[in-house]
C-alpha cells in the first residue's frame, strides 16, 4: 500500500483564504482569512482580466481588476468582506465566465455564478497537516487549531481528537494548539474525528477524516454492484414490521431491513458473488399511511423515495445503529456501501416543506406534474413534481443547497456511507451533483479516500448525450447504462442479432470521456424482471403489476434461463460496475413495479433452475473478482455474428480474458480467431471457468472451440502449486 501524504496546507485553487500567522513552535496560530480570487486561464490573456461580483450588486461600471502576477495567474484581494456567499464571474474584455477551478456555485436570481464564500474569523478553524498512513497499517495525523481574530484559546472542553469513535486525551497541546495522533489501523475502515471550540464556545468546523488500510488499492470496477432493495430483500427483525391499511401486499410493507442485509453479510451471500460495492434504498424517515400512486393504486412508502423527516433513519428499516452494523459488516468483507439519495423532492409532511415553502425552496407556481397535460417530462424536468404531495426542489435556492448537502455528508458520516447513488438526476440543477463532488473531493484530498458518486437518468438508446452531460470530475462518476441496457433486453430476453449489444458497447466507446465508470445493467426497480420477460410472460394482462395474470411466483421455462445465462455472462464482463438487482441472480419473476419487488428468497426454497443460474453468476462473480483485466481491461470485439460473440479484455502486460457467448444450436468446428492489442504477443494456457476446458494464444491463430448453447470464459489458468 502506498503511503498517502497530505499537503501542508489545503487551498481551493480559485479561492484561497490565508489561515495562520504567527506560526511558532511555542505559540497557537492565528487565522488571518485574507481572501484571494485567482484566475489562471489555459492560454495567454490579452487585455484586462477584473471580476464582478455580489458583494457591490455585480457592478459594470467598476469592476475590480485582477493583477498580473508575471507568470500569466491574476490575482485579487477582496476586503471588508461580510462573512457570507457571495456570486461572482471573471470578465475578459467584455466576455464574463465562471471560475474553472472553483467547483462550487450559487444562483443569484436567474444567473449561476461561481461561489465564494467569506468566513467568519473570529471563528477558530482546524488546519490539516500530516495525514499518512504507512503500510504496516501506522497511522500519523498532525492537525492545528487556529485560533479566531480576537484570540479567544481553546476551550477547556469540547477540543478533542479521536479514532473510530475513541478519544486521545493526550494528543492536544494546548500550548502549540497541535493535535498529534500516533496509532495503528488494522485492516478496514476507519475515521479520525477533530472537534474545537474556543473559550467563547465558537465551534471550529470539525475535521472528518475516513480512510481505508488495504494491501491494495481498491477500484469500484473490482466486483459487482448489487442492490439490496432494504424492504424487500431479507425480514431479520420481525418487531419492526407492520403493513399499513388498506394498500394491497405488493405496494405496502414486507418487512426487510438493515438487520436483514447484515445477516446476509456476514453469512458471506455477497463475497460469494463478487460483489464489492452495496446499494441500498434511501433511509431516510417515510411517512406512515397509503398514498395514491400509479394507476390510481395506493402505496406505502416502503420503497423509501418519499422522505419526510431529515438525518432519521427509516424505523422499519432499523435504527442508526443498526445501519452502522451493516456497513461495519461490509466493511469487514473489503464492501463498500452507497445510499439511495434522494433530493429532487421530499414528502409534504417534511419539515422542510412546512417550513420553507414559501421562501424560495421549492418550485411552487412554477410546478406541475411531470406527464400531465403541458407538463412534458423532458421540457418541465427541472420544474415538474413526480406527484401532488411530492413537492419539488428549486436547486437555485442557496440556502436550500447548503442544507441539503450538509444533510448528504452528515449521513456520509453518521452511516459510514462510501458514496451515493443519486436519483433523477436530469430533474435537477447540476449545483446539486457539482457541490456534492465538491465537498467530498475536500474529503479526498485530505486522507485519499475515494467516494462512488452513480447517477440515475432514465433515457432511451438515444440518450447518451444526456448522460454524459452530469459526468466528469466535477460531478459523477458514471451513471447507469439505459443506452446500453436497451439492447441487453432486446437481444438477450428477446433473441435479437448478438450485433445489438456489440453496437451499443463500441458507440460508448467513442462517446464517454476516459475515466467514466458506468454501471451496465440487465433489470432494476423500476422495469419488468428480465426473467419474465425472457419467458414471454408479459403479453397483455401478465404485464399489469396488480393482475390476478401477472407471472407467477416462479419460473419453469429453460429457456429463458438459458437466456439469463447469456446476459449474464455479457453483462458481468463489461467495464464498468455492473449491477446485479437483487433477485436477478436467481432468476426472479416480476412485471413492473411494483410486481417487480417481490420478497426474495435464498437457499433451499430455491428451485433447481433458480440455484444453476445463482451457482453461475456467482462464478462469473468471483473470475471478475480475481481477474483486473475483467475489471479494467480495454475491451475488444473479436467476432460477433447473429447467435455468436467473441471478445477480449486485456492489459498493457499481455494478461487478458476472452469471452465466448454462443447461442448456436448445432456443433460448430473450432474457430481461428485474431487476438488484438495486450493479448496479441502474449503466451501461455488459458482455462474456461465453466468447462475448465483449455485455449493456447497463438495470437492472430488463436483456436476457440464452440460447443452449442454454451458460454466460456477464459483466464489464466492457475497452475497448483505442488
Amino acid at each position: 500500500m502506498t503511503p498517502f501524504r497530505f499537503p501542508r496546507a489545503l487551498a481551493i485553487p480559485a479561492l484561497l483564504v490565508a489561515a495562520a500567522c504567527g506560526d511558532s513552535e511555542d505559540s497557537i496560530p492565528v487565522r488571518t482569512c485574507e481572501v484571494t480570487l485567482t484566475y489562471a486561464p489555459q492560454q495567454s490573456v490579452q487585455g484586462t482580466v477584473s471580476v464582478i461580483g455580489e458583494w457591490d450588486g455585480f457592478s459594470s461600471t467598476g469592476p475590480l481588476k485582477l493583477q498580473d502576477r508575471g507568470d500569466g495567474v491574476f490575482t485579487a484581494r477582496l476586503e471588508g468582506l461580510e462573512p457570507r456567499d457571495y456570486g461572482y464571474r471573471f470578465q475578459l474584455g467584455e466576455k464574463q465566465l465562471m471560475d474553472p477551478q472553483n467547483p462550487y456555485t450559487r444562483w443569484v436570481r436567474a444567473e449561476e455564478y461561481s461561489k465564494l464564500t467569506v468566513p467568519d474569523c473570529r471563528q477558530p478553524a482546524l488546519e490539516l497537516r500530516r495525514f499518512v498512513v504507512k503500510e504496516d497499517g501506522k497511522l500519523e495525523v498532525e492537525v492545528a487549531y487556529l485560533d479566531g481574530t480576537d484570540e479567544a484559546g481553546p476551550a477547556k472542553e469540547g477540543v478533542s481528537i479521536s479514532l473510530d469513535g475513541v478519544e486521545k486525551p493526550d494528543a492536544f497541546d494546548r500550548s502549540t494548539g497541535i493535535f498529534r495522533l500516533d496509532d495503528v489501523a488494522p485492516v478496514g475502515k476507519h475515521h479520525v474525528k477533530v472537534t474545537a471550540k474556543d473559550a467563547q464556545g465558537r465551534e471550529a468546523t470539525p475535521l472528518y477524516l475516513p480512510f481505508w488500510t488495504e494491501a491494495k488499492k481498491f477500484r469500484w470496477e473490482s466486483g459487482l454492484m448489487y442492490f439490496a432493495f432494504t424492504d424487500r430483500f431479507n425480514n431479520a427483525r420481525a418487531d419492526n414490521d407492520g403493513p399499513v391499511a388498506d394498500v394491497d401486499p405488493i405496494a405496502n410493507y414486507q418487512g426487510g431491513d438493515f438487520a436483514g442485509i447484515t445477516e446476509k453479510l456476514e453469512a458471506g451471500y455477497f463475497s460469494e458473488l463478487g460483489v464489492k460495492t452495496l446499494w441500498i434504498s434511501p433511509v431516510d424517515q417515510n411517512p406512515e399511511g397509503r398514498f395514491v400512486g400509479t394507476g390510481g393504486k395506493y402505496y406505502a412508502g416502503y420503497h423509501g423515495y418519499w422522505p419526510s423527516k431529515p438525518r432519521t433513519t427509516q424505523h422499519r428499516f432499523g435504527s442508526l445503529e443498526e445501519l452502522r452494523a451493516l456497513t461495519a459488516a461490509a466493511h469487514a468483507k473489503g464492501i463498500r456501501v452507497i445510499a439511495d439519495l434522494v433530493l429532487n423532492h421530499v414528502h409534504q409532511e417534511h419539515p422542510y416543506w412546512i417550513q420553507h415553502h414559501g421562501d424560495g425552496w421549492f418550485n411552487t407556481s412554477a410546478s406541475c406534474v411531470c406527464g400531465t397535460q403541458d407538463c412534458d417530462w423532458e421540457e418541465k424536468r427541472l420544474t415538474c413534481k413526480f406527484t401532488n404531495y411530492l413537492p419539488d426542489f428549486n436547486w437555485r435556492s442557496s440556502d436550500m443547497v447548503d442544507q441539503f448537502v450538509d444533510d448528504t455528508l452528515w449521513w456520509l458520516e453518521a452511516a459510514d456511507f462510501d458514496g451515493f447513488r443519486m436519483d433523477a438526476v436530469k430533474h435537477m440543477d447540476q449545483v446539486a451533483g457539482r457541490t456534492l463532488r465538491g465537498r467530498l473531493k475536500e474529503i479526498t484530498a485530505m486522507t485519499g479516500t475515494e467516494f462512488y458518486l452513480v447517477g440515475e437518468t432514465f433515457v432511451g438508446e438515444d440518450g447518451r448525450s444526456q448522460i454524459a452531460r452530469y459526468i466528469s470530475p466535477r460531478e459523477l462518476d458514471g451513471q447507469f447504462d439505459f443506452p446500453l441496457y436497451w439492447p441487453i433486453r432486446r437481444a438477450f430476453a428477446d433473441g435479437e442479432p448478438l450485433s445489438v449489444v456489440d453496437t451499443a458497447v463500441r458507440a460508448n466507446e467513442v462517446f464517454y470521456a476516459p475515466g467514466t465508470i458506468n454501471s451496465p445493467f440487465l433489470g432494476n426497480h423500476d422495469v419488468a424482471r428480465f426473467m419474465s420477460q425472457a419467458a414471454k410472460q408479459l403479453d397483455g394482462a401478465g404485464g399489469d403489476p396488480f393482475s390476478n395474470s401477472r407471472p407467477p411466483a416462479t419460473i419453469t421455462d429453460p429457456a429463458a434461463f438459458e437466456k439469463a445465462k447469456y446476459a449474464f455472462t455479457f453483462l458481468l464482463t463489461q467495464p464498468g460496475v455492473p449491477l446485479v438487482y437483487y433477485g436477478d441472480e436467481m432468476g426472479m419473476p416480476g412485471a413492473g413495479d411494483p410486481d417487480n419487488r417481490r420478497m426474495m428468497r435464498f437457499g433451499t426454497v430455491l428451485e433447481p433452475m433458480e440455484q444453476e443460474l445463482l451457482a453461475l453468476v456467482q462464478k462469473l462473480g468471483q473470475a471478475r473478482a480475481a481477474n483486473e483485466a475483467l475489471q479494467t481491461g480495454a475491451r475488444h470485439t473479436l467476432r460477433v455474428e447473429s447467435d455468436l460473440y467473441i471478445f477480449q479484455r486485456s492489459l498493457p502486460d499481455g494478461r487478458g480474458a476472452i469471452v465466448v457467448i454462443n447461442r448456436g444450436t448445432v456443433l460448430r468446428p473450432p474457430l481461428e480467431i485474431d487476438l488484438v492489442a495486450g493479448l496479441a504477443a502474449g503466451k501461455g494456457t488459458y482455462a474456461d471457468i465453466f468447462s475448465g476446458r483449455e485455449l493456447t494464444l497463438e495470437g492472430t491463430a488463436t483456436v476457440v472451440e464452440l460447443p452449442p448453447r454454451s458460454v466460456s470464459v477464459y483466464v489464466p489458468k492457475v497452475v497448483p502449486q505442488p
